[in-house]
Formats: C-alpha cells, structure tokens, sequence
C-alpha cells in the first residue's frame, strides 16, 4: 500500500506515476474522501472532548450530589446526546476509512524514477546477455517433443486426471526434476538463505498482504471448507512474506532471507491460448523463493545481490540468458522495479522467463504491517521487502532439456546435476545411462 500523507502532499506526481502502472487515479473522489474522513475524525474529536469535559465537570458536582443534583442531571441529558453523536460520527469514519483503504487497496505501487518508461513488454529494456548460447548441428526441438517420444512426459494422462495445463513426468523425467528440485534448494543454502516450510493454504488476509488480493483474485484457486475460506498460494513469496505479518523486527536482525520450495497453484486466467504445449505454463508446479527483509538503506543493495543469487544459479547449470529490466507497463502490481532473467529456449528459439526479482520497498510491509525497530530514533518503521524465483523447477528442466539435447534424440545430464543424478544422460528410450 502506498503512503497516504505522501500522496496527498505530492497527489499529481502519484497521479502520473500510477498512470504508468494502468492505474488512473480518481483525484476529486480520493481528495473529497480524504477531505471528508478529516473533517468527520475533527469533528468526533471535539465532541469527544467536550464530553471528557462534561464527565470531569460531573466529578466535580458529585462531590455536593444533593445541592447539584439538578446540574448534573442536565449535564447528564447533553453528554448523552453528545455521545450519540459520537457513535453516529464513529459509524460514519469507520465506514468512510474501509472505503479510503479498499480504494488503496487497489492502487499498485509507483515505479521507481529509473524503471524503464513503457507500455507492455515489448518495451522491456535488456540490460546484460550471459553465458554462451548453444549451437547445434540439426534443429533442436521443444521439450515436450522430446519427452513424449521418451516416455518421460505424460500430458494425456494429467488431462485425465486434472484437465489442461498439468502434466506427469515418469521414470528418468520424475528423477530430474527431483535433482533439480535438491540443486536449486542447496544453492539457495550456498547463497545465504535459511531454508523454510510453509502451508500453501493461506487466509484472504495473508494473500492482501503481499498484493495478490483484492485485484487478482479471478487468477487464484481457493476452497471453502466448513464456511473456512483458503487460497492455495500462487507463490511461497505469499506465507515466507507474511511470517511476520503484524510483527516489528528488530534492525540488528536484518537483513533476513528465507527461501522456500513450494507447490504453487495459478488459475492462468487471460492466458488461453498461450503455452498450451508442454509444462511451461501450468496450473501446478514447484519453485524455489527466496525472500529478503531489510531496512530502506539495505534494499537496493540486496536487490542487487538477490539478482546476482539467480544469475549464479543459472551460471552453474551452463545456461544462456538474458536479464531485463521490466517497462512501467509490464512491472507487476506490488513492485516498484524488477528484473526478469530469461532463459534462452533453443526448442522454441526465444528467450524465456526463468526468474524474477522484485524489490518492493514498503509496499508490501504496509499492507502486512511489517516494521523494524530503528536501533537509532528507537522508532518503529516499516520494512523493505524483496523476492526473487531461484528457480521454478519445471522451468529449469524444460531448459536442461532443451538445451542439453542431441541429435540422437538424447539429453545429457548437466555437470551441477550429476551429484543429484550421477548419469551422462537420458537415452532415446527414457532410460538413464
């Protein structure tokens, strides 16, 4: 959530910058609405004061009851109709205050000045290419290509079970992805992060903190259960942010990072017809998060590193990749700038979203209600929160398979992976060799 008082002092500016975001701000409704709850807090406050008043001028007369009886009694009679006041005006504060927050609620963060101006992703600004692009000597094909003709892809019998977009890896494919899933935990280990377990059932209240809701709610799965409503969370970033929802932290104890190896569950509404083929786009599928918390003075240095953790990940596995600096128009709703890092697909020859690392500022922490105690002005203020993918795991085998395929039909077992899978690779018949 964005900060109010800044946005009133500098409403234009915001105005502008949430333009930049899709998001076109209401200035005559958001000014009269806070205008109002002003006027309307102001106005229970004197009333509320002059009924303090008249509650110590009853003291005062008490203490001659019978010789003031008559005053206290008419000072009575106006202090309850002080109080009915009172309660009429709170009714109307709280109701105009939940209207003020649900309009917030809905408002992106601003990007940060140096976010590349920009309407979709076309836009994207490409910051630095890594690693060496592969070259083949025949045309290299998509992943799921490779593994039906395996046998080690079964995107019939997911149907059967789940519908579209879910899939069953078999065999030498299930132990890759298992291999993936311990390489990408143990670099997040070997990048400084402490390694936590979360539920992927999630309140209403936990899936606002970190922005998911109320705007994307037609893009999650949920369940109602005994008249208990949970959301199956798009993202470990969700629970690991919310860990310490309503909490203050102390600053010696920053900066804080957690990952996380998750289901993740996503409706993919707006996305039909694209990705169809394959398991890059499913409604289902495991990623390693991690999540950082610092203070406003750490936040872009750790984002800088929290990119570089990803790149790493990458580097190891002999991938080539691009990173980009994500347009105005293509940032997510809670972050102020991001940089996606694209995996280069020789299967589909493009490149391809493999990570993102976001930082988010305060955006989030007041939503959640995340502070710290500043050790200096003993303060509390709010956190900065940051994430990046470190990685998904099918993204990251679709990329070993097509990049580490042969001509034969084949796909060799990376060097990083061979601790997790000591083979040379996967045979034309789906077999470890």
């Amino acid at each position: 959530m964005l900060e109010l008082r800044k946005m009133l002092e500098n409403i234009d500016e915001y105005a502008e910058k949430l333009k930049l975001k899709k998001f076109d701000l209401d200035k005559e409704y958001f000014l009269k609405l806070n205008e109002r709850i002003s006027n309307v807090r102001s106005e229970c406050q004197e009333l509320q004061s002059i009924r303090n008043k008249g509650a110590d001028k009853v003291g005062q007369l008490m203490r001659e009851k019978e010789k003031n009886a008559e005053e206290i009694e008419k000072i009575k009679a106006e202090m309850t109709e002080v109080s009915d006041k009172v309660k009429v005006l709170e009714t109307e504060l709280s109701t105009l205050e939940t209207e003020l927050k649900n309009y917030m609620m809905r408002m992106p963060n601003i990007p940060a000045d140096f976010t590349p101006r920009g309407k979709d992703e076309d836009e994207n600004e490409v910051l630095e290419y890594c690693g060496q692009k592969p070259e083949f000597a025949f045309t290299p094909v998509e992943h799921h290509i490779l593994g039906e003709k395996m046998g080690i892809i079964d995107m019939e019998r997911a149907a059967k079970l789940s519908g579209a977009r879910f899939s069953v890896l078999k065999g030498a494919g299930a132990r890759l992805e298992m291999a993936i899933r311990n390489f990408l935990c143990d670099c997040a280990l070997e990048n400084g992060y402490t390694p936590v377990s979360v539920p992927v059932l999630v309140g209403r209240n936990i899936m606002e903190g970190t922005g998911q809701l109320p705007k994307f709610e037609e893009d999650m799965f949920k369940t109602v259960s005994n008249g208990k409503e949970l959301f199956m969370i798009p993202t470990a970033e969700v629970p690991v942010t919310n860990l310490f929802n309503n909490e203050v932290l102390k600053q010696e104890e920053l900066p804080i990072r957690y990952s996380c190896l998750s289901n993740c569950f996503r409706v993919e509404a707006g996305s039909a017809g694209k990705d169809v083929k394959g398991i890059f786009r499913q409604h289902q599928f495991d990623k390693v998060e991690m999540v950082r918390f610092t203070t406003p003075e750490q936040s872009w240095d750790e984002f800088k590193d929290l990119v570089g953790c990803a790149k790493r990940i990458l580097d190891k596995l002999g991938l080539h990749y691009r990173v980009v600096a994500l347009c105005t128009g293509d940032l997510g709703f809670s972050a102020c700038y991001c940089n996606d890092l694209e995996v280069w697909l020789p299967g589909q020859q493009r490149y391809r979203e493999i990570s993102s690392c976001s930082n988010f500022l305060d955006f989030q922490a007041r939503r959640a209600n995340i502070k710290f105690k500043n050790s200096e002005t003993k303060k509390n203020e709010f956190i900065h929160t940051l994430n990046g993918s470190g990685l998904p795991v099918g993204r990251t085998l679709i990329a070993v398979m097509e990049n580490y395929q042969q001509e034969d039909g084949s796909i060799l077992i990376p060097e990083a992976l061979k601790k997790y899978l000591p083979y040379e690779k996967i045979d034309i018949n789906g077999q470890l060799v």
